[in-house]
């Protein structure tokens, strides 16, 4: 089969090449892949390859289509056709205490697709039966390879952060999570102000489409007094980190009230320098949140199915699978980029 190769450690070292296809265990199930999304650590994998020290299939936002449902797979309600997305856990322990409540993301045993197990940019993808869900009718493939971000956002969103009804809230970073995290914010009932810059003009668009209800260009207005007349000056009950960017988190934590929340969902490239007195002093909560479980899948799919979060529009780009080159290229532009797999997104891939 085809496959996105990191073949060696470094920067670079990354290839489109054909490879054995995987022989699933009888626990598994076997998907032929439609569409995988890419993201940082893939790019990450390209440019630097650090976290990568052996030749790996990278991709692990993936929808595709079933083929084949192992034995011992305990999934009945699975049939070869079913259109799926699938969870990120390759291999855990299923023993610590971590497992035991499905707090998969912290088991210290964990292995993860595209990452230090083979991932989905392929034609097909063998994966444990616990880690596969059924996508609703309407969802297209597409819009699929995007469950795994929603997941993310949902984890932040819901189980990392108390009830939002009716509380301001600030999402910085309006790239695909943060729309994903500022979509889930408002069906949690929510008053979203969405921060970018004039650069991010044509996401900050979206937003607006995807009924965002504050959206703020950051180079244009002044974010700490829309927060201020919104909340009568108390400032926001939580702010969601989704830019990775130090400067905008150290002036994120300004617009929080008293006893205020920041859920940091972005990962850093720079250590990022803190104000510890304005925590103590405002009494803030900083929480960190990575990744997603079970749970935060099972959530999403509902979140989809009943309408409440759009993902199409998130997409700012489709590649096939043999212009990879141009799909990381892209991505590093900001642009959200599905990879297609299939030559047929109705069918399976070949």
């Amino acid at each position: 089969m085809r496959a996105l190769v990191k073949h060696s450690p470094g920067p670079g070292n990354v290839a489109l090449l054909d490879v054995p296809a995987p022989v699933p265990h009888d626990d598994q199930v076997l998907v032929d892949v439609a569409a995988c999304a890419i993201c940082g650590t893939d790019r990450s994998a390209v440019e630097s390859g650090q976290g990568f020290d052996g030749r790996r299939v990278l991709g692990h936002e993936v929808a595709g289509v079933v083929r084949w449902v192992g034995p011992a797979a305990d999934r009945p309600d699975l049939r070869p056709g079913d259109r799926v997305c699938v969870e990120t856990d390759a291999s855990l322990c299923l023993r610590c205490a971590y497992c035991r409540t499905e707090q998969y993301n912290r088991c210290p045993h964990r292995t993860g697709i595209g990452t230090t197990t083979d991932g989905g940019l392929a034609d097909q993808l063998a994966v444990p039966g616990r880690a596969v869900h059924r996508l609703p009718d309407d969802v297209t493939l597409l819009e699929g390879a995007l469950v795994e971000p929603l997941a993310v956002a949902v984890h932040a969103v819901v189980e990392r952060s108390p009830a939002l009804a009716g509380e301001v809230v600030v999402v910085t970073g309006p790239g695909a999570v943060g729309l994903l995290v500022a979509q889930v914010a408002v069906a949690c009932g929510a008053t979203v102000v969405l921060v970018g810059r004039s650069r991010h003009a044509a996401r900050l668009a979206t937003a607006r489409d995807l009924g965002v209800q504050h959206v703020v260009d950051a180079d244009a207005e002044d974010v700490g007094e829309v927060v201020g007349r919104l909340t009568d000056g108390y400032g926001a009950h939580s702010l969601f980190e989704c830019s990775g960017s130090t400067a905008v988190l150290a002036d994120g934590l300004t617009h929080l009230r008293k006893g205020g929340r920041a859920v940091l969902v972005a990962f850093y490239h720079e250590r990022p320098s803190t104000d510890l007195d304005l925590v103590v002093n405002r009494e803030l909560e900083v929480v960190g949140s990575r990744g997603k479980r079970p749970s935060s899948f099972r959530t999403a799919i509902r979140l989809l199915g009943s309408g409440h979060v759009r993902l199409g529009p998130v997409i700012g780009a489709v590649v096939p699978l043999d212009r990879w080159e141009e799909a990381v290229e892209r991505m590093t532009r900001g642009e959200k980029v599905v990879v297609q797999v299939a030559a047929d997104l109705d069918a399976p891939a070949a």
